[in-house]
């Protein structure tokens, strides 16, 4: 027995962001991970030049150990990116390709060929390629959010119906991910149309017909990025940024 509805206790365990400790543990074997799949890789590079009868065991072990560490971290990033939007897929690429490229210098940088830390040192260009990019992303998302507070604050707000809710049922998961056609009237009585996407669950479901209100600019209707739909913006893909 409980004094707290069990499904609504369920739903905020699983939609509750991510701590900073949970981000940096999974950042960091990441970072293990890459480190010593770049090592066990760079190993083998390493071994063409200097052609040993056995390879190293330090080597062998180093690559399954590092590839299973990236696969197992890299999902459990995609789930922490989907619940913080301050965070991005890049951040956790350049993690790897960091760890990589360091592992590929330091098995090299005895006796290994130049070739082979050449492709370390590339490594650790792509890896600051992708935490640009990670930054450039994270940018783009706030200057987004702005905007729509901007746009709510300052836009016409008129009633917007939903004309195709975009998906027909619920199959195996409870959430679909989908584009809603969202239809409203201007200020010059001209039908317009928009189309928004958004992650639909099987407890909350959009129907065709249901209203929800919308802000758009009166000056320039026709402008799509200035438009706000209120059902699309409670119900992004990913968790959004915080917003005032």
């Amino acid at each position: 027995m409980s004094t707290v509805d069990p499904t609504i206790a369920r739903r905020e365990r699983a939609e509750r962001r991510p701590s900073n400790l949970r981000v940096t543990v999974v950042l960091l074997l990441l970072l293990v991970g890459g480190l010593a799949a770049g090592y066990g890789w760079g190993g083998f590079g390493t071994m063409m030049q200097e052609q040993p009868d056995e390879p190293p065991v330090l080597v062998l072990i180093a690559i399954p150990v590092g590839m299973l560490l990236v696969i197992a971290a890299s999902i459990a990033w995609a789930a922490i990116v989907l619940k913080r939007g301050d965070l991005g897929m890049m951040y956790g690429n350049a993690t790897v390709l960091l760890g990589a490229g360091v592992g590929v210098i330091v098995v090299s940088a005895q006796s290994g060929p130049a070739f082979v830390r050449y492709i370390g040192y590339g490594l650790l260009a792509l890896a600051a390629v992708c935490l640009l990019l990670g930054v450039a992303a994270a940018g783009a998302r706030r200057r987004r959010v702005s905007a729509e507070e901007s746009a709510m604050r300052s836009g016409t707000q008129v009633t917007a119906v939903v004309t195709d809710k975009g998906y027909t049922v619920f199959h195996e998961s409870d959430r679909i991910f989908t584009t809603v056609t969202f239809g409203f009237t201007d200020l010059q009585g001209v039908q317009r149309w928009v189309q928004r996407p958004m992650l639909v669950r099987a407890e909350d479901p959009i129907q065709n017909g249901q209203q929800t209100r919308l802000w758009f600019d009166a000056a320039n209707p026709g402008n799509d990025k200035a438009i706000v739909v209120e059902l699309a913006y409670a119900s992004p893909l990913r968790s959004p940024l915080p917003r005032r």
